[in-house]
């Protein structure tokens, strides 16, 4: 009956087709020897894997992105809502009664 079963799906196979281990493998080689070679001469290193240091990069170089991430910037100041709300008032007022007078 192959009409009614159903096919289970391909499983996933997560191999990349375009990257070279022996190239990725050798690369991480060179990159360590490099390291210690730094560390022999005292030189300090800036290597830090971990995501915390790619963290905020993006933001700090646009300044359009900096304005809206800065937690000290206000979004409206306070005089310009309290204007606001007492022109909802008045025009609340002007609706319920139908004239500008208190």
């Amino acid at each position: 009956m192959g009409m009614f079963t159903t096919r289970e799906p391909r499983r996933f196979r997560g191999v990349h087709i375009y990257t070279s281990e022996r190239k990725d493998k050798l690369d991480k080689i060179v990159e360590q020897a490099k390291r210690e070679e730094q560390l022999e001469r005292g030189e300090s290193t800036d290597y830090r894997p971990d995501i915390e240091s790619y963290r905020g990069k993006f933001t700090q170089n646009s300044s359009r992105l900096s304005r809206f991430t800065d937690p000290d910037r206000r979004r409206l100041h306070p005089g310009v809502a309290i204007a606001i709300i007492v022109v909802l008032f008045i025009v609340w007022h002007w609706i319920l009664t139908g004239n500008w007078r208190f």
